[in-house]
């Protein structure tokens, strides 16, 4: 990740984290200037990357489609995790999917244990939020990209 890839995330995270948690949505206008922007640093300092940057997004979009059909992620959801993967490179951005997923069952075993309601819905792109801050903390400490699936 670029020092001006890593300021997008971050802007690009806090601002859909509070966008869903105040209006239960995550703007178009978030997601498609940030994937734009992803790109254009993608290619520009790592353009090698591409094509498994693209796959990563296919796959992702691949096995959550159904999520989405069945209700169970957000369209926004969707587009907020497949803005993040030229930002963060193919290994990060897989590793820091699992780690939302993850979180995100923590927070809602948290809330069904705290308030035994089941219509409690988390809003997703908090734990996306705090599994881009941990990736990119995780970086800081020397750590390198996880290599989950090689392309």
């Amino acid at each position: 990740m670029t020092e001006g890839g890593r300021a997008v995330l971050v802007l690009f995270v806090t601002a859909s984290a509070a966008s869903d948690l105040r209006r239960g949505r995550i703007y178009n206008f978030l997601t498609f200037p940030t994937l734009a922007a992803g790109f254009l640093l993608l290619v520009l300092n790592t353009p090698n990357e591409v094509p498994p940057v693209l796959g990563v997004m296919a796959a992702t979009l691949f096995f959550l489609f159904p999520f989405w059909k069945a209700g169970g992620l957000g369209a926004g959801d969707i587009k907020l995790l497949m803005a993040l993967a030229p930002l963060m490179g193919p290994g990060w951005f897989l590793f820091g999917t699992v780690l939302s997923f993850l979180i995100g069952a923590g927070i809602s075993a948290f809330l069904l244990i705290r308030y035994r309601d089941l219509s409690r819905t988390v809003h997703f792109a908090v734990p996306i939020g705090i599994s881009v801050m941990l990736c990119l903390l995780l970086e800081q400490f020397g750590i390198q990209s996880p290599s989950l699936v090689t392309f």
